[in-house]
């Protein structure tokens, strides 16, 4: 069996478009996320997919620690490179699987018109993982806040060091935002 190494994702995308598994926005958004990745792999991670997956965490804290992404769009760049490699693990190594393959369909519609005039569209996403898993997450009315999840972090949060900001978030958020308020710590809710 060929050694997988992670060029071999790129040509997996490109198959999927062809057999019209991926549309060609889909296949871009994908190529995109991996581009990112790619740039701070090490040499046994660009020579083997498992690597990658096995130390996605860490390549997403160094991303992120360069500042080449803000947090929201790398936990979203990361889910499509998991996404990829989940799929091409499951499909691209099997022509019978990719055969068979039938992918979720992403649907969106739009919303109608919020009091401040503006059209907002609702995103139904289908996906196999949890993009946030790196991180403690707190969500306000349209404000979230996402904090890598560290043992320095998680102590800092289990000692209430962020009740001052959390005040502060939550009063920003009731103030300039819209929806309704939610106050929540994801990691809290998993235990």
């Amino acid at each position: 069996m060929e050694k997988q190494n992670f060029k071999s994702l790129y040509d997996f995308i490109d198959k999927a478009v062809k057999s019209r598994k991926y549309p060609e926005s889909t296949a871009s958004a994908l190529r995109t996320a991996l581009k990112l990745f790619e740039e701070e792999l090490n040499e046994e991670e660009r020579n083997s997919i498992s690597e990658v997956k096995k130390n996605i965490g860490q390549i997403s804290n160094s991303i992120f620690a360069k500042g080449k992404s803000n947090a929201g769009s790398l936990a979203t760049y990361k889910s499509r490179v998991n996404k990829v490699i989940n799929e091409y693990e499951k499909y691209g190594l099997d022509a019978a699987k990719m055969a068979n393959w039938s992918p979720k369909i992403v649907t969106r519609t739009k919303k109608s018109q919020s009091t401040s005039g503006g059209a907002k569209e609702k995103a139904i996403i289908a996906t196999d993982t949890n993009i946030f898993d790196d991180y403690h997450t707190f969500e306000f009315k349209g404000v979230k806040l996402l904090i890598p999840k560290t043992p320095e972090t998680t102590e800092a949060i289990m000692d209430g060091e962020l009740k001052n900001i959390k005040g502060e978030l939550k009063d920003f958020s009731e103030k300039y935002c819209e929806g309704e308020n939610s106050l929540e710590e994801d990691s809290e809710k998993e235990e």
